[in-house]
């Protein structure tokens, strides 16, 4: 059973991967916020033990072991995130950093039978996959690549921070809105959006954490 301390790096690894981010002792120092010394020792550990193999261009991948205990510790993460919001009414701004207490301590059995009480979501509240659950597989792209003019539903939050989530959500972006780009400001500004008739700016920095399925029109998804 690993530590926290190794689920905690396990679970950075995973979700910069799967933001497309390459990752490296630097970034993860970044990500978790401690001392380049410390994720050092902890890729040397985290190796020894077999969850990741290390690149000669240093890039850490998961091996098939450290995949599947990041998995086991996510599902459980946005498990918590469901209950959280679904059952306890709970902001989902709040939710992400009060499930971080409940990931780790959470068994198999409360595991199956949070899920069953649940009814097997698919997603977070933030429209995040939850791993092991049935996904369609559909096309997204982040928002800050629409080009003027596109049209497309949110599907996809990336975001952990409690002030970026409450932001998004105040300004209606939360999975399932539809939105139109309507343009960008010069010089890395905002980006415009329509949501139904309310106009609204994002800045890029947000954009980039938005994914969107683009909406179809004559047979050609707009992009």
């Amino acid at each position: 059973m690993p530590t926290r301390a190794i689920e905690e790096y396990l679970e950075s690894i995973y979700k910069l991967h799967a933001r497309g981010v390459r990752v490296i002792a630097a970034r993860l120092a970044e990500d978790l916020g401690v001392a380049a010394p410390s994720v050092t020792e902890m890729l040397r550990r985290l190796t020894n033990e077999g969850f990741i193999v290390t690149g000669r261009d240093r890039e850490v991948v998961l091996t098939d072991a450290g995949r599947e205990a990041a998995e086991v510790l996510i599902r459980r993460h946005r498990l918590s995130e469901r209950l959280l919001t679904d059952i306890l009414g709970m902001p989902w701004s709040q939710a992400h950093d009060e499930a971080c207490k409940f990931e780790h301590v959470i068994s198999p059995a409360v595991e199956a039978s949070l899920a069953r009480a649940l009814d097997y979501p698919t997603t977070c509240p933030h429209g995040n996959p939850i791993p092991g659950a049935p996904g369609d597989d559909e096309p997204l792209v982040r928002l800050s690549q629409l080009v003027s003019g596109s049209r497309g539903t949110l599907r996809c939050v990336e975001a952990e921070d409690e002030a970026l989530l409450a932001y998004v959500e105040e300004l209606g972006l939360v999975p399932g809105a539809v939105l139109e780009v309507v343009g960008y400001a010069p010089l890395d500004g905002p980006v415009e959006l329509l949501i139904g008739s309310r106009r609204v700016f994002v800045g890029l920095a947000a954009a980039e954490r938005l994914l969107v399925r683009p909406l179809v029109t004559d047979g050609h998804p707009q992009a």
